[in-house]
């Protein structure tokens, strides 16, 4: 740990330690540790000790502390789950108008946490919480319609959402929404020239990410991405100036050069990810280093050593396990299936030989999986779908 991020933990738990903790100051700063440990934000993952804080805070009465402890019961993490409590409590907090617990409630339905999915009812407490200033709402709707997770797509209301989001003072949806412009998901609205304007402006406001997608673009009409070597030269070059997200997109690159459109795609180089990774190992999040450190793992290993890295999906927070999920898939679809066998196997839905091959027992199971939750319309096109993928990410 630096010693920037050792003065904040140092403070934090000091902070929180003393015997007479009254004020909402101090509750809010024994919620704020929680969530840094249960996300992995500069401190270690560790949800056990993030449901401590979260005890602490919400014996002084924080709300927020509540909801946290409630959703953790629900998934079970750090704690024996108990769904139907949990749910009634978020509801509870939802009802006595805490946005948090709305927009947590439309992730409830919207991913199958409760063991169901409800989508009237996610779009419900998305929609009513973005209405009253939820940003967090906002983007998630802007993401239901623009990939089509609930059915079809619908790229107007999706950059829609997005725009409300930046005008309720979110600078990265300003990326985001650049980003649908340069990549032709909002043609109807706009032109790539408007999302390379769009990335300027967030990067006056401090968003690196955009600052990085400027180097990778050409200024002109169309904003295609450099040729390749140029593009790999350029953000080599602001890696070793110490930019973390280049360096990260470099991973990305090495891991994955097939998905970056480029005709002629270099293959995939583990070894090169590794050295990226290991060039801004302190300057990242623990719980994302964990992830992308076991997402190397997982892209370099033997299909016979899967069932040990199996368990360690529950190391990563579980703010990151969908990322981590998704990547897998793309980057080693055996090997995605292969956890979703294991996962499904201990859900009771698969009961065949764990191999990692989409065959017919394996589609058969993630098909009972659906209909578990309530929506086996959505898995009808197959286990390949954005729709069906989406709920398989989120069972982890």
């Amino acid at each position: 740990m630096t010693l920037a991020l050792w003065f904040l933990g140092a403070s934090l738990y000091s902070s929180v330690s003393s015997a007479a903790v009254t004020s909402p100051l101090e509750a809010a700063a024994l919620l704020r540790l929680g969530e840094l440990i249960l996300d992995g934000r500069l401190l270690e993952y560790d949800p056990s000790q993030a449901l401590v804080y979260f005890s602490k805070a919400a014996d002084l009465g924080d709300r927020t502390a509540r909801l946290r402890i409630a959703e953790m019961s629900l998934r079970g993490i750090g704690s024996e789950p108990d769904v139907d409590e949990a749910l009634r409590e978020i509801k509870v907090l939802a009802d006595d108008g805490s946005l948090s617990a709305l927009v947590s409630l439309g992730d409830i339905y919207s991913f199958g946490y409760a063991g169901f999915i409800d989508r009237e009812a996610a779009l419900e407490a998305y929609e009513k919480a973005s209405d009253a200033g939820s940003i967090a709402a906002s983007l998630r709707l802007a993401e239901i319609h623009r990939y089509g997770w609930f059915g079809r797509k619908n790229t107007r209301k999706a950059y829609r959402y997005l725009a409300h989001a930046k005008s309720l003072g979110n600078s990265y949806a300003l990326y985001l929404m650049g980003t649908g412009l340069v990549e032709g998901e909002f043609r109807q609205i706009g032109r790539p020239r408007s999302g390379l304007e769009m990335f300027r402006k967030a990067e006056d406001l401090g968003v690196a990410d955009a600052t990085v997608a400027l180097a990778m673009r050409r200024n002109n009409r169309s904003a295609q991405l450099l040729p390749r070597t140029k593009l790999l030269n350029k953000l080599s070059g602001m890696a070793d100036n110490g930019n973390t997200e280049a360096a990260l997109r470099l991973f990305d690159y090495y891991l994955d050069p097939k998905n970056w459109g480029s005709r002629q795609p270099s293959a995939r180089n583990i070894q090169r990810a590794r050295a990226q990774l290991e060039k801004v190992s302190e300057k990242v999040d623990p719980g994302e280093l964990e992830y992308r450190q076991l997402l190397l793992e997982i892209l370099s290993s033997k299909k016979s050593g899967y069932g040990s890295l199996y368990s360690r999906i529950e190391e990563v927070p579980p703010r990151s396990r969908p990322s981590l999920m998704r990547r897998i898939l793309r980057s080693n679809p055996n090997a995605f299936f292969y956890f979703v066998q294991m996962r499904l196997a201990e859900q009771g839905y698969f009961n065949g030989r764990v191999d990692g091959f989409l065959k017919r027992r394996t589609i058969s199971a993630i098909l009972e999986y659906c209909s578990s939750l309530r929506v086996r319309s959505l898995c009808r096109n197959g286990p390949l779908s954005v729709q069906t993928t989406r709920l398989l990410v989120h069972a982890f």
